[in-house]
Formats: structure tokens, sequence, C-alpha cells
């Protein structure tokens, strides 16, 4: 599966991107891409000092795209994210 991650914000607003290919089981990968079919709140455009996420990811001819921030960001989703700042 390839992805983009751009973190932003924060309190030094560096960002961190992230871009590659990653192999993920199929049980880890239905429920990725189910949090991102979700209805979750709204993201928070106010939030200060705070982070925002930005993720794609493509598997074959499956395409998702999400934004959150660190307030509605749910569990699998972040799960990932730390596997992949963990692996680089």
């Amino acid at each position: 599966m390839k992805y983009e991650i751009l973190i932003e914000g924060g309190f030094t607003g560096i960002p961190k991107e992230y871009n590659g290919h990653i192999e993920v089981e199929d049980k880890a990968k239905e429920n990725l891409f189910e949090a991102f079919d979700r209805k979750l709140t709204p993201e928070n455009t106010a939030l200060r000092d705070g982070l925002h996420y930005y993720l794609k990811l493509v598997d074959g001819e499956e395409e998702r795209e999400a934004r959150y921030d660190e307030t509605n960001l749910p569990m699998p989703v972040r799960e990932f994210i730390n596997t992949i700042s963990n692996k680089e």
C-alpha cells in the first residue's frame, strides 16, 4: 500500500512528511479504511498549537484521503502513523 502523510502545526510549526510503500495485514488495512470512511467530528480549524494530519492511501484500485486534527484522529489511523514514523 502506498501512503502520503503530512503532519503540520504544533508548537514549532515544522511540518513532517512521509511517503512510501508498506505491507499491511488485511485486518489492519480493513480497520484503517473503515476509520477513513466513518463520519467524525469536524476538523477543529481553530485548534491552537495542535497538529493537523493529511493522509492519502492507495491500495491497488482503492484510494482514500482524509484530514484530521489531534482531537479527532481515529485510533487505527494514529497507530498507522506511529508505525510509519517509527519506521523512518
